[in-house]
């Protein structure tokens, strides 16, 4: 691997920018190069402890991923988009309890961010909190309404609820935006003791385009 090129006398901002360009370059390995260079010439900064998270996650190193994570947070105890890595790693570790205090702490700190609701959401279904996971994917459909993965999620816990007829229009607001989704519809409505058996895939397919938005 070729060494990324530094700038001359850089600065601790430079080599954030430069380790950013390369894992956006699609270049990790050069990227952690900077990273790791940036830690040994100048003091710790969140940022770099956050990228190198993202880095070791990515390569499935769990527990030197949260490390990272850690020294990011003690510096940066309120960035949003660490606590959503921090939420990520946990979920890496199947720890449900520890991903939904970083994912709620996310969403108390930037209610205005879809990504965290959704995260909270996905936590919440798995920890059998269905009310709370309704309403997280109403906050994701409320800004983001024609995304697919949060329409399905949605007719999911709905469908777990009892809620069978607005289970059915969410996924046939999903399935007309990508019908690509059809499969994880089709599955979630033949969960024994929750749906409802098509025999014949097509009629579904039909129900689905004609049902109400």
């Amino acid at each position: 691997m070729v060494p990324p090129q530094l700038p001359p006398a850089p600065q601790i901002t430079d080599l954030i920018s430069l380790s950013i360009r390369l894992v956006n370059a699609n270049q990790p390995g050069r990227a952690r190069i900077v990273c790791e260079q940036a830690l040994a010439m100048f003091e710790p900064h969140p940022a770099v402890h956050q990228l190198l998270a993202v880095l070791d996650l990515q390569d499935g190193h769990v527990a030197t991923a949260r490390e990272h994570a850690v020294r990011s947070l003690v510096l940066r105890p309120d960035h949003v988009p660490t606590l959503l890595v921090m939420g990520d790693i946990a979920l890496a570790q199947h720890d449900l309890r520890a991903a939904s205090q970083s994912f709620e702490r996310a969403v108390a700190l930037a209610p205005e961010q879809p990504e965290a609701w959704f995260k909270a959401a996905l936590v919440r279904q798995d920890l059998h909190d269905l009310p709370g996971a309704i309403a997280a994917l109403e906050r994701v459909l409320a800004t983001q309404p024609e995304r697919v993965d949060a329409l399905v999620n949605y007719g999911i816990v709905l469908q777990e609820s009892g809620r069978l007829d607005d289970a059915l229009r969410a996924y046939g607001r999903a399935f007309r935006l990508r019908e690509q989704a059809f499969g994880r519809i089709a599955h979630a409505l033949a969960t024994p003791g929750l749906g409802r058996l098509w025999l014949h895939l097509d009629d579904l397919r039909a129900e689905l385009r004609a049902l109400p938005a």
